[in-house]
């Protein structure tokens, strides 16, 4: 059965879904929110529980908070650990990329360079270093924690995208180890099928900023 994401036409707080979704191999379709009017419709119907996007409609649930939807096709797709010390650790470390990706959420939206300038003075320097130990102690395989793919390594790999499209890769030489990550993920069947789909949204750019504003305000 595929899943229908309701959200804006771009990544957002929703990518961490899509990016889930792909790799539980989960197929899913966008309808895309650009009226002021399919908002208040849907908060005035009961679908959003907190009154905000992404929501996710899969199998009878209308799923919301976007980590909660990872989470949720996480769980399906056995991407949470397979013992409770493994699942502490994708837990931690996913918490810990999405503390990372809020540096970015803010692009464009608060300006371009200004967002990125911030990330690389203050992000950058304290999350690229430990994650890219953390990777260098799991091993040579290219995941965060054991020997495959999990929520952890998805949530990461948004955040090293990001970095990887607006600022390039330059920016990432000094952590081999995020590198050969950066490829590892890229090599997946599945995420490469999304990455290279229409299903990805476009980075923000004005369009985009002003098409959400007039949604939301």
């Amino acid at each position: 059965m595929s899943a229908t994401l309701y959200y804006f036409d771009g990544r957002g707080k929703a990518e961490i879904a899509r990016l889930t979704m792909a790799a539980a191999n989960i197929p899913f379709n966008h309808e895309t929110i650009r009226e002021k009017k399919q908002f208040e419709t849907m908060k005035s119907e009961g679908k959003l529980l907190f009154g905000q996007l992404p929501m996710v409609e899969f199998e009878g649930h209308q799923l919301v908070q976007s980590s909660s939807i990872a989470r949720f096709f996480a769980n399906r797709a056995n991407l949470l650990g397979s013992n409770e010390e493994e699942k502490l650790k994708i837990d931690i470390l996913f918490e810990g990329s999405r503390d990372f990706n809020s540096a970015f959420m803010s692009y464009g939206f608060v300006g371009f360079t200004e967002v990125l300038d911030k990330a690389k003075a203050t992000a950058m320097p304290k999350y690229l270093p430990i994650f890219n130990s953390m990777l260098s102690k799991n091993g040579s395989n290219g995941y965060l924690v054991g020997s495959k793919i999990s929520l952890a390594d998805i949530g990461l790999l948004e955040v090293v995208l990001t970095i990887e499209e607006l600022l390039g890769q330059d920016e990432l030489k000094p952590y081999a180890e995020v590198q050969n990550f950066l490829t590892t993920m890229k090599s997946n069947e599945l995420i490469h099928k999304y990455l290279n789909s229409k299903l990805r949204p476009r980075k923000n750019d004005e369009k985009y900023v002003a098409e959400v504003k007039s949604v939301l305000y």
